[in-house]
């Protein structure tokens, strides 16, 4: 992902811990699959924020970084 606008920090750390829920299907993550705002993290042009997908049975976490023009795009909070 990556493409478009960043986040600004205040409101990038304002995400944090916030219930969301994909509105699309990507990278083995289904449409409906919920996840909360992991964190906030700098990039080169503002900030992007990780989300960490509901996803039973794995063994390891899967965590996905978004832009806020692709979370405001593929995600609602709830």
């Amino acid at each position: 992902m990556r493409h478009g606008q960043q986040f600004d920090q205040a409101t990038a750390l304002a995400k944090v811990g916030r219930k969301i829920r994909t509105r699309v299907e990507f990278s083995g993550v289904l449409t409906g699959t919920t996840g909360h705002d992991l964190r906030a993290d700098p990039s080169p042009a503002g900030y992007t924020v990780g989300i960490q997908w509901d996803l039973p049975g794995r063994t390891k976490p899967l965590v996905d970084w978004f832009t806020k023009d692709e979370y405001d795009q593929y995600l609602e909070e709830l």
